[in-house]
């Protein structure tokens, strides 16, 4: 079987692109050479991994440590404040993405893209004729069992009233991107179009893998080409190359002199009020007599506002997969690839969702009996210590245990990714161009 030249694409935080990450390494594990073309922020996560990177625009890291005047969209809570702005920031970027992706692609046997560039990922796929595979770390199909999160994160009961979430969004958000698209297309050579992005990669073939678990959504059932493989996890040789692999010898001793500690951990997302939210912390698990250990992330929660040290422990990041297990619940912001690494830990969680499919992350977690959901935005010490004692009750403690065992049981999901998209580009099923101007791509049309 020959080596394949891999191009992978994503935009976004540090969710959108470790997962990628892991499916990388595996594929230059396999003889393969992958190429990941990321955020200007990412880059240097890439090369600690020992991959070549390809700089996209816009570094989100330094973007969301902006003052809160110019993120206000981030921290409000709106799903639909939150989309616009993001748009906003990529259109000002999508001829610069554009053309380093069309360049980055010139030779590729398979283009593997995340939800942020996938109008992009489709034009490239059909103007270069590579065969496309797209990542999708939540349900983002229309299905009867998950509603678009983007929508609503309250599952409905009511026969076709899921799916019809899915149908709004992708109207409302396909009238709102077909002008962008058809520029972009009649830059790369194509016919404008009518149909949506996602209707667009079915016409091609593409492969949808879904890179979460089976058992957060049960009733879901995806047709062949959109194939489960599990959350995409980073083994432990990968993460000692991104200099996050076990935990520190400071942590290691804290963990080691008390109680299982609360874990606490809001990823990539930002906090209107660092100093306030860990207050809040310190107040609701000291009403429980709770140790609790407290990764700063993105949000930059700063160790020097906390008033017991000894009993609240901040870090900057830790290796979830070695610390998770150790703690007895988890508050997180819900992101895809977090919960799964709560999940498999098998400990209950609260997810205080910000924004995009992280409410929907914790509706699922509810629905699953193995935790609660609340907003971030507005939680207080008393909500926020009212929903630590209903976590450590026996039953969701049970539950996530369950679940938990099931979940490891699912197996090596990165290997599960690299064997779909493997046998899909060695398939050699080219996209048919569906139409094709008299133009060849040009960056400056784009622009």
């Amino acid at each position: 079987m020959k080596a394949l030249r891999i191009v992978l694409m994503t935009h976004g935080t540090r969710g959108d692109v470790q997962p990628l990450v892991a499916l990388g390494r595996e594929l230059v594990r396999r003889g393969h050479t992958p190429v990941l073309a990321v955020p200007a922020g990412s880059v240097g996560m890439v090369r600690a991994a020992g991959l070549p990177p390809e700089r996209l625009p816009v570094d989100w890291r330094e973007y969301l440590s902006r003052p809160a005047p110019e993120r206000s969209w981030v921290t409000s809570g709106d799903s639909v404040e939150f989309l616009a702005g993001l748009r906003k920031v990529m259109a000002a970027h999508t001829a610069d993405i554009a053309r380093t992706l069309y360049r980055a692609c010139e030779g590729a046997d398979l283009i593997v893209s995340g939800s942020l560039t996938e109008d992009l990922a489709v034009l490239i796929a059909e103007a270069r004729r590579i065969p496309l595979a797209l990542l999708h770390l939540f349900p983002a199909r229309a299905n009867h069992a998950v509603p678009n999160p983007f929508v609503t994160s309250e599952v409905s009961d009511v026969p076709g009233a899921n799916w019809q979430t899915h149908v709004d969004y992708e109207s409302a958000s396909w009238e709102l991107r077909r002008e962008g698209v058809n520029k972009l297309r009649a830059a790369f050579g194509l016919a404008p179009t009518d149909l949506s992005t996602p209707l667009r990669a079915r016409m091609l073939g593409a492969l949808e893998i879904q890179a979460y678990s089976r058992l957060m959504v049960p009733g879901v059932e995806w047709p062949s080409y959109r194939p489960f493989a599990g959350w995409l996890e980073m083994a432990g040789q990968d993460r000692a190359l991104a200099a996050e692999h076990g935990l520190d010898p400071g942590l290691e001793k804290w963990l080691d002199t008390g109680d299982a500690p609360a874990y606490f951990g809001f990823g990539s997302m930002p906090v209107a009020d660092p100093a306030g939210v860990l207050a809040t912390i310190e107040q609701a698990t000291g009403e429980l007599g709770l140790r609790a250990v407290v990764t700063a992330g993105w949000a930059g929660l700063p160790a020097d506002a906390v008033g017991d040290p000894s009993r609240i422990r901040v870090v900057d990041s830790a290796d979830h997969s070695a610390l998770l297990p150790r703690c007895r619940l988890a508050v997180h912001h819900g992101g895809s690839g977090t919960t799964g690494s709560v999940i498999r830990a098998g400990i209950p969680a609260l997810v205080a969702a910000v924004t995009l499919d992280q409410p929907m992350w914790g509706e699922l977690v509810r629905r699953r009996g193995v935790g609660l959901h609340l907003p971030l935005h507005g939680l207080d010490a008393e909500r926020l210590a009212g929903a630590l004692r209903r976590l450590l009750e026996p039953g969701p403690v049970k539950a996530a245990a369950d679940l938990g065992r099931a979940a490891r049981a699912e197996g090596d999901g990165v290997a599960r990714a690299a064997d779909l998209a493997l046998a899909f580009a060695h398939r050699g099923r080219k996209p048919r161009v569906l139409a094709r101007t008299s133009g060849l791509w040009h960056p400056a049309r784009a622009s």
